[in-house]
């Protein structure tokens, strides 16, 4: 029975989809204002074991994983220009496509890009301001009215003080109330020929709103599953909660599960720092692709994983070990079937099961994995190993294979 780490309830829960058997997943993806880092795949590589699994346990799953490709960022690397703001994230969106396939990422069913699906935010934002969840500004910006939603903070367990008459600026766009979030940005000079002539007027849509009508548009409210780093707890997916039930009157999501940061050598991972890496740059030092996605596996996902370059060279000979002992079986010599090699099999699928249903304990199932491939490695040198045990032994490689994705 497969039980979650539901953010929302701060509690262990057991996994109960909407419908039998399917799995509706939505997964924040990559802002493609800049390329994708170390620490952003940590999550999707997390969250693509977590979707290996569920189709492990016999569900089909239908992700939709977003491409932000339209916000503030994004502008100013365009530099207020529409084809600049293109241009570049197309870029960044091929390098983390390139980074997704090279890490054995299962590709999602959709990648909507937020550029393309302006027309549902729009129609999410009239529902909000129908139902008086949002007002306008004097300049034609859109915000959500925090004070008409009583649960709002409840994800993030924050509280705020609204005063009618506080007025604050933060940002490059002004609010009426300290906590109102922008849902559209009216068009400024500075914007240049970023904007889309809507119903609501010249402008863009603020992030929050995006997710929001993706996922509504894609997975339909409710869904069983949102992920994402924690970093998006507060504020983007609290404000996503509020936007889908302020306009549908519905929860966007059952369970929300997020992922821990990556720091490199015990320090936050930062350019200043000189300890900012891509996938590519590990690539570069000579660590196979590989090695890179069971590294980012390493650590539980709600605990911030450390990374080290003494751990990696760790990894990198378990990988090695491996993929040594999978080739050996086919060059192996056979003597008699022996009982314990097919116990073998059978105790370590159980086990591997047994931890993963465990809110997704992936080092501990990584690590009977690899004692699995220690222990094979040591009946076929007893020469207790026939070829009924090679064929358990490599559906049983294949089966936890299919899930950690190494």
């Amino acid at each position: 029975m497969l039980k979650v780490f539901n953010t929302l309830t701060r509690r262990k829960e057991v996994f109960r989809p909407i419908k039998d058997r399917l799995v509706k997943l939505y997964t924040c993806g990559p802002s493609v204002y800049s390329q994708p880092h170390l620490g952003n795949f940590r999550t999707y590589v997390f969250e693509d074991v977590v979707k290996r699994f569920l189709v492990f346990k016999g569900y089909r799953v239908r992700h939709i994983m977003n491409i932000t490709d339209i916000e503030d960022k994004a502008v100013r690397a365009g530099r207020g220009s529409m084809k600049g703001m293109v241009r570049i994230t197309r870029m960044n969106e091929g390098v983390f496509m390139k980074n997704a396939r090279d890490l054995n990422m299962l590709p999602a069913d959709e990648y909507p890009r937020a550029t393309e699906n302006i027309a549902y935010m729009v129609r999410m934002v009239k529902m909000l301001l129908k139902r008086e969840m949002a007002y306008k500004d004097e300049k034609g910006n859109v915000f959500f009215d925090v004070s008409r939603f009583p649960n709002y903070g409840k994800l993030s367990r924050s509280r705020f003080r609204h005063s009618l008459d506080r007025r604050v600026y933060k940002d490059d766009y002004y609010q009426r109330e300290a906590g109102d979030f922008i849902l559209w940005k009216a068009w400024r000079k500075s914007d240049g020929d970023v904007f889309w002539d809507t119903e609501l007027g010249r402008g863009r849509p603020g992030w929050h709103i995006e997710c929001s009508a993706m996922s509504w548009r894609y997975l339909g409210t409710p869904f069983d599953m949102h992920m994402g780093g924690i970093d998006n707890i507060f504020a983007h997916h609290e404000n996503e909660i509020a936007q889908t039930r302020g306009a549908t009157g519905k929860m966007p999501a059952h369970y929300w599960l997020h992922v821990r940061h990556l720091i490199i050598e015990g320090k936050k991972m930062s350019k200043s720092l000189g300890n900012f890496y891509t996938v590519d740059d590990i690539r570069r030092m000579g660590y196979g692709y590989d090695v890179i996605r069971a590294h980012l596996l390493k650590e539980h996902y709600r605990r911030r994983l450390n990374l080290t370059f003494r751990s990696l060279k760790r990894t990198a000979a378990e990988i090695r070990r491996y993929k040594s002992c999978a080739k050996s079986l086919g060059k192996s010599r056979f003597w008699e079937d022996a009982p314990e090699a097919d116990k073998l099999c059978r105790e370590t699928l159980s086990e591997f099961n047994r931890y993963l249903e465990d809110d997704f304990r992936v080092p501990e199932a990584i690590e009977i994995f690899c004692t699995f491939v220690c222990s094979v490695q040591d009946l076929i040198r007893k020469r207790r190993f026939g070829r009924r045990n090679a064929r358990n032994v490599l559906e049983t490689l294949m089966r936890m294979d299919s899930v950690l994705g190494l």
